[in-house]
């Protein structure tokens, strides 16, 4: 018979553990305790030498691999009982030679349940291998994708490289300013008034790209301030320097910044200084926002902005002065006001009204309408200086422009930032050739019109030809309206 030393109930010879809680059974033989005799099997759980398992006090069997447990993982040693009639004897464990051929013969572990519990160790350990490498490759990808994805302080404040593609952004090397009654407020703070451009970046993106349509070429950094009431509305706003004028740029931006709103104050006024990059590529940004900080580095608190939006002042009233009494009794009643106000005025009393003197912006205009070629020419005046800008048909109409500007009474110096219809058509062919060049098809040339490009020369097969018109299209924003290109004679299956 065999017994669990731990809740002392028996089991035939052929049992090996304990059905109630796992123990080992153990022998009835002299060499063991009584069946009334409990082994003090102590609170401190054993741990397999194999595995590395956790086994209840008392078991000698590991329950994960099968190992033979070590005897010194817990006190084996029965105690003997403290009072009355116990018997004395203890508990013996069997020689180290013969442990295994001692718990066979007891009914131990066979050794399929061993080699059982063997191959189930190298499975644990194959998987966690596999699960350590697993862990390693994804530690050296997931993390530092993540890692990147997060904009650090400084990556905040300068902006990312990108491809391509029109950019308007606030400028990384020259930040907000604000000055002024309200410059201390946090409705007026530079988060504040960074908040207010992002708000409005899309408008001014969409100006911007309006704006390349006709001048392709153009990247720009201006330096644009605003001037805001205690109610948040935009009374004035100027271009103070920009990298490269243009006046149609500049007037769409101080009109769009006109229409901005800040967060109401109880008092004072804030200009508010933004440096804003308009850009085609973000790639050049540092090269424009460079130029800008070397513009306004010498550019004089005094000086005139290049393009300003300010309303006019309202006259003050002036107080009367006191009327005299012969005077109150001769003034006009009310009634009397108002039917000469709905009095018609004749054509002699119309004629003798003075006509308002025309500014020097209206006259500059005027004197440019007369001509049909100059219909696309604008303009604006700061004091006596004439910018123009717009676009013009070729250099000759170009310089003519300047000179009708400068004839013009007051006018003391023309500033010329007109556009022509020649340049840019020159642009687009240089473009078309340029790439016509790169893919080999150096003997096909090409003349650009408008929106019209036709195209002449020699290639070898028929299908350079089709390419060239390819080519042509996606250089430039232009259709091939005739294709002159002619195959070579002899190179038909090219060669």
């Amino acid at each position: 018979m065999k017994r669990c030393p731990r809740c002392d109930r028996t089991y035939p010879d052929t049992e090996s553990f304990c059905e109630t809680d796992g123990t080992a059974l153990v022998g009835a033989g002299p060499e063991f305790a009584e069946p009334g005799a409990r082994i003090d099997v102590g609170d401190r759980p054993r741990e397999c030498p194999v595995c590395g398992g956790k086994a209840e006090p008392g078991e000698i069997i590991c329950n994960f691999c099968g190992a033979r447990l070590s005897d010194g993982g817990v006190d084996e040693q029965p105690q003997p009982p403290t009072s009355g009639g116990g018997d004395s004897r203890t508990f013996t464990p069997p020689p180290s030679t013969s442990r295994m051929e001692s718990a066979a013969g007891q009914g131990g572990v066979s050794p399929g349940r061993r080699l059982f519990g063997v191959a189930g160790y190298v499975i644990a350990a194959a998987a966690a291998l596999a699960a350590g490498v697993w862990l390693a490759l994804y530690l050296s990808t997931g993390p530092a994708t993540e890692t990147a994805s997060v904009e650090s302080p400084s990556a905040a404040e300068s902006p990312a490289p990108l491809a391509t593609g029109p950019l308007v952004a606030l400028s990384a090397t020259t930040p907000i300013s604000v000055q002024g009654e309200a410059a201390s407020l946090a409705e007026r703070s530079t988060d504040a008034s960074r908040k207010v451009f992002d708000d409005n970046r899309s408008m001014l993106l969409s100006a911007y790209e309006r704006t390349l349509a006709g001048e392709s070429g153009l990247d720009d950094a201006m330096a644009l301030r605003v001037r805001v009431n205690p109610d948040g509305t935009v009374s004035a706003a100027s271009v103070r320097v920009s990298t490269a004028p243009n006046p149609g740029l500049d007037a769409v931006v101080v009109s769009s910044a006109m229409e901005w709103r800040f967060p109401p104050v109880t008092s004072g006024e804030a200009d508010v200084d933004y440096a804003v990059v308009f850009v085609r590529n973000r790639a050049d940004s540092a090269r424009i926002e460079s130029e800008l900080a070397t513009r306004l580095a010498a550019l004089s608190p005094s000086e005139a902005p290049e393009y300003a939006s300010v309303p006019a002042p309202i006259a003050e009233a002036t107080p009367a002065a006191e009327a005299t009494p012969a005077e109150v009794a001769s003034a006009p009643t009310p009634e009397a006001e108002a039917t000469a106000s709905r009095r018609k005025l004749t054509r002699r009393e119309l004629a003798a009204i003075p006509k308002p003197t025309p500014t020097l912006l209206e006259r500059v205009q005027e004197r440019l309408r007369s001509d049909r070629k100059f219909n696309r020419v604008k303009a604006y005046t700061t004091g006596g200086v004439v910018t123009l800008f717009g676009k013009v048909f070729d250099n000759s109409d170009k310089a003519a422009a300047v000179r009708i500007a400068r004839s013009v009474d007051g006018v003391s110096e023309v500033l010329d930032t007109l556009q022509t219809d020649t340049a840019e058509w020159a642009a687009m062919q240089n473009r078309i050739v340029a790439q016509l060049q790169a893919a080999g098809l150096d003997k096909v040339t090409v003349k650009v019109i408008g929106r019209d490009a036709y195209l002449d020369g020699e290639v070898k097969t028929a299908l350079d030809r089709e390419r060239a018109v390819t080519i042509a299209q996606s250089a430039a924003p232009v259709t091939v309206r005739e294709n002159l290109i002619r195959v070579a004679v002899g190179n038909m299956f090219g060669f």
